[in-house]
């Protein structure tokens, strides 16, 4: 049973929480963490959610768990536990933070050029890992096999990059 610190609009606690899975009170919200890792081909690290979970593409993400306060190291411990890579916080920029009906999404980037090949997955959340291009993934798109919101969270990541050039 995974238990979720409830926040209000602003992302503020309540004190509150509830097991997930269940109806989020009107007027409050969780939080859920999401990274595009990129390397220095322009490529982004792609996972495959496992078959009972979706069977389709994204990037890494996650609920935040009651009592984790820091919302970067929840990133990164949800990148460890289904991927198996690791970070440090520094090494995490915050690009977006996107708000949704009872939820909100705290989205970060992170470089990497590790192979894909030596990362350990969690087989009950993730099927495979993969670079991809940006037409690789609009690709997936278009065939129905993408997360659009990670989608648009690619074109987050994406205009922040053009913006630091």
């Amino acid at each position: 049973m995974e238990i979720l610190d409830l926040y209000d609009k602003d992302l503020k606690p309540t004190g509150q929480t509830i097991e997930r899975g269940q109806r989020v009170p009107p007027g409050l919200m969780i939080p859920i963490v999401a990274v595009y890792v990129y390397n220095d081909k322009g490529q982004y690290l792609i996972q495959k959610v496992a078959p009972r979970k979706g069977n389709y593409y994204s990037t890494t993400a996650g609920h935040v768990q009651s009592g984790e306060k820091d919302f970067a190291m929840a990133m990164l411990r949800e990148m460890k536990e289904e991927i198996g890579l690791s970070a440090t916080k520094s090494e995490l920029k915050l690009v977006k933070i996107r708000r949704y009906d009872y939820k909100f999404t705290l989205l970060y980037m992170l470089k990497s050029n590790v192979p894909a090949e030596m990362l350990h997955l969690q087989k009950e959340e993730v099927d495979s890992v993969s670079w991809m291009g940006h037409e690789d993934i609009e690709r997936l798109c278009k065939q129905g096999l993408f997360n659009m919101k990670h989608y648009q969270f690619l074109l987050d990541c994406e205009e922040r990059l053009q913006n630091k050039r």
